[in-house]
């Protein structure tokens, strides 16, 4: 395997990855969806580019109905599809779901070590989550799963002491070369997701539970109308772009 020994901070680090290193990507949220409003345009760019793309969803996004007739398990079971569905789209693999309920979520050593277990299962380059310390962040699902996911990467994941049962499994230890955390307050990586907007936005609207009727005609002009307000409010860069926190674990 070719190391990712010497990456320029300044450059685009994704370019210089998908150049020097094996192509995958592990995208780890807490809900079927939350990947694709977050990241969604940054994995089918990856995927376009010919990584080998997984998603990790730590929910089964088993509440949020103001239907009183829906059934907790029915409502899995149809944001599970919808989540495969949306994975599709983007170019991504077939979604894994370790299915803890909706709002239940908690950074404790069994999410950490089913973590761990994907992470060594799947080998990833490039880990996107949730940035679960930004003050104020508001769902305990998405913090929970970001700091869990922080937490599994190093050190734990990279030590064989750490969840040793995973041996019986032939599953090495692994650091990724980097992390991208979503939804920061100060980002300093920003990805141009111009060219893939419409299959970032069609993959938004495979969650069709969630998104109310809308058309793909106006989540465009809700993205064009946010753009329009960015450049007036003198943004720099891309005006359609998905912004982290990059953070290299691996020089």
């Amino acid at each position: 395997m070719t190391m990712a020994t010497e990456i320029d901070m300044d450059a685009d680090f994704i370019t210089e990855l998908t150049a020097k290193v094996p192509r995958r990507a592990l995208a780890i949220f807490a809900h079927p969806d939350d990947a694709e409003f977050s990241c969604g345009g940054t994995l089918a760019l990856l995927a376009k580019l010919g990584w080998n793309v997984d998603v990790l969803v730590t929910t089964s996004g088993n509440k949020g109905t103001k239907d009183p007739g829906v059934t907790p398990q029915f409502l899995a079971g149809e944001r599970e599809e919808e989540q495969r569905r949306a994975s599709a789209i983007l170019g991504a693999n077939e979604p894994v779901f370790l299915g803890f309920p909706d709002g239940y979520v908690a950074a404790d050593n069994e999410l950490r070590g089913l973590i761990v277990r994907h992470i060594r299962l799947t080998r990833p380059e490039l880990v996107i989550t949730w940035d679960g310390f930004r003050p104020g962040f508001n769902h305990r699902d998405h913090r929970y799963t970001g700091q869990a996911t922080y937490d599994a990467i190093y050190p734990a994941a990279d030590d064989h002491l750490y969840y040793p049962l995973d041996k019986e499994e032939e599953l090495e230890p692994h650091r990724p070369v980097a992390l991208l955390l979503s939804g920061p307050g100060e980002p300093n990586y920003h990805v141009d997701i111009e060219p893939v907007m419409r299959t970032k936005i069609r993959a938004i609207l495979a969650h069709t539970s969630q998104m109310r009727g809308r058309t793909e005609r106006e989540m465009l002009e809700m993205y064009r109308e946010r753009a329009k307000q960015a450049r007036e409010s003198g943004l720099d860069g891309p005006v359609h772009r998905e912004s982290f926190v990059k953070i290299l674990l691996r020089r």
